[in-house]
């Protein structure tokens, strides 16, 4: 029973795997799914193929490491020029860079 079991599930992977986008494809996918909530049929799409590709799965695990990284940076960054900068400074440099 377990190697019939194993064959059927291979057989199962391939099947689908034939049915789904190539890789390049998904990693379209992938980086739309962080800026945006994609339509049904595409998460469904995006979710099987993470499920049996195990790179595009590793890519998309690393995108979210990146993304969260920047975003961590972006707050320091922000708060330390809290720190540096006085109100008054602040208030002039939005003034200059206003695009009015």
């Amino acid at each position: 029973m377990g190697e019939a079991f194993v064959r059927i599930k291979m057989a199962f992977i391939f099947w689908l795997a034939r049915r789904l986008p190539a890789c390049d494809e998904v990693l379209t996918l992938i980086s739309e799914s962080m800026d945006r909530k994609l339509p049904w049929r595409q998460r469904m799409t995006l979710l099987l193929h993470n499920q049996i590709c195990v790179w595009c799965k590793r890519y998309a695990n690393q995108l979210l490491i990146l993304r969260q990284a920047m975003r961590s940076q972006e707050n320091e960054n922000a708060l330390l020029a809290n720190e540096i900068l006085s109100p008054d400074a602040r208030e002039r440099m939005k003034r200059l860079l206003d695009p009015k």
